[in-house]
């Protein structure tokens, strides 16, 4: 059976009784070409532990136990889990597991390395940001990630200086993100109402770009905590963000943001990251 097909989904569907729930990111991949485009980013070997999260009926699943090592799929929704460990029989290496990834963290985390294994997935819309920062942030790391996400949010997260925003600082921060390819959203069963981006993130756990090394001991809660008032009103002027947020006089922010030789006028997008850096290095440093 070609499980990357309409008709398969709609198969299986109607077989174990789900009724696709839009508010649970449930669009279910029905193009072969995508599953391949996303195996060729992420080089899989016989030697790979894959973690994948959102497994539907598997698609991915099964192109990804037929090529790694070990594959560990999470699956939250009991029907489609149902269907998912019919693969098990076929596939020794393939390990379902049940229920809402970040409660499952604790015990699958304790089955892998850092930058030991790599993280390849249709990604429920609904966690997209949550996950990938949970990925990048929390030991142990993937050593790289291939990801299917909404086309806006792929576009944030490789966006460049003059539109970033925060999830761009937090995944650029930590790794070295690109866009592969757009996905229309006629490869998707329903179909959603935007198109898809498939994304490949890169160089995690080296501290490539040096960011870290830079923040000479400041730690990276203190760096984010910065970052995360300078784009708490992102309509407004970087200092306004940061008086209210770091309850300092407008006049002493933007003395901090002339030492830090950013214009003072200047808004979060704006700022690339060595400029967040230096920034919180004014305010941290005294």
């Amino acid at each position: 059976m070609q499980l990357a097909s309409k008709k398969t989904v709609q198969f299986l569907c109607k077989k174990y009784g789900l009724r696709p729930s839009r508010s649970s990111g449930q669009n279910f991949l029905v193009c072969q070409d995508v599953i391949e485009d996303s195996m060729r980013a992420g080089t899989i070997t016989a030697h790979d532990v894959i973690v994948e999260v959102g497994a539907g009926f598997g698609t991915l699943t099964a192109a990804l136990a037929a090529q790694a090592a070990t594959l560990y799929s999470v699956e939250m929704d009991k029907r489609l889990f149902a269907a998912l460990q019919q693969l098990e029989q076929t596939y020794q290496n393939l390990h379902t597991v049940r229920g809402d990834f970040f409660q499952q963290w604790p015990q699958l985390k304790e089955k892998l390395s850092d930058v030991g294994y790599k993280v390849i997935a249709n990604v429920p819309y609904n966690i997209t940001s949550k996950l990938i920062r949970h990925f990048l942030e929390q030991h142990p790391r993937p050593r790289e990630m291939v990801l299917l996400v909404q086309r806006e949010v792929a576009e944030r997260i490789v966006a460049a200086i003059g539109a970033m925003s925060l999830l761009a600082v937090s995944v650029q921060f930590y790794s070295a993100p690109k866009s592969i390819r757009i996905v229309s959203k006629d490869c998707f069963y329903p179909v959603p109402q935007v198109d898809s981006a498939l994304i490949h993130i890169t160089n995690i756990g080296i501290d490539a770009n040096g960011y870290q090394r830079r923040l000479r001991g400041i730690s990276d809660d203190q760096f984010f905590s910065i970052v995360k008032i300078g784009f708490s009103a992102k309509r407004k002027q970087l200092h306004n963000n940061l008086a209210a947020g770091l309850r300092l006089s407008d006049q002493a922010v933007k003395s901090l943001l002339t030492r830090a030789q950013i214009n003072p006028k200047i808004r979060a997008q704006e700022l690339s990251i060595q400029n967040w850096i230096n920034l919180t290095w004014e305010i941290h440093s005294k």
